[in-house]
């Protein structure tokens, strides 16, 4: 059989008290225990965003320093690119302009030029203007071997084969 136990009230409330206590003060531990899970959980959240953050904000700096770097970069690219390309256009422009010059020497007018090559006067003058200043230009004589120095006086050297030697004129006074 089994035994029936007879509480009395004041054991009833004697246990009731204690429960009482004991589960509020289980309570408040469980409180304080949750509490500082929580605050510990946030310490290490906080740290990682922390760190995150500066990682964050480096990468931020140094993609800065990268466009700072591409635009400078750009700009000695473009120069050099520009140097070479007025390089090639002088070059061709000399060529174009031989080529007048040429054309010209065979008694060619700019306008004839023009129109045999279908290009405009501008650009023939232009063109016309790069033309190579190597060559000295005789007066008409057709011929273009020898420059207006061989005719006169001093050789190409600039000195004078005959400068030793008394005039003509002095000789028979």
């Amino acid at each position: 059989m089994a035994a029936v136990v007879v509480r009395s009230p004041v054991d009833l409330l004697l246990s009731a008290t204690m429960t009482a206590a004991t589960s509020k003060v289980e309570a408040r531990r469980r409180a304080r225990e949750a509490t500082r899970r929580a605050n510990e959980e946030r310490a290490a959240r906080d740290k990682a965003n922390i760190d995150d953050a500066a990682d964050f904000l480096v990468a931020v700096g140094k993609v800065a320093e990268v466009e700072s770097w591409k635009r400078e970069r750009l700009a000695q690219l473009r120069a050099q690119v520009d140097a070479e390309a007025a390089k090639r256009v002088a070059g061709h422009r000399a060529k174009a302009g031989a080529a007048v010059a040429r054309m010209q020497g065979r008694g060619e007018t700019l306008t004839t030029i023009a129109a045999r090559t279908d290009v405009g006067i501008g650009i023939v003058r232009t063109m016309a203007r790069h033309a190579p200043k190597c060559e000295k230009r005789t007066a008409g004589n057709g011929s273009h071997a020898l420059g207006l120095e061989a005719l006169s006086g001093p050789t190409a050297q600039g000195v004078d084969p005959h400068a030793d030697q008394p005039p003509a004129d002095a000789a028979s006074a």
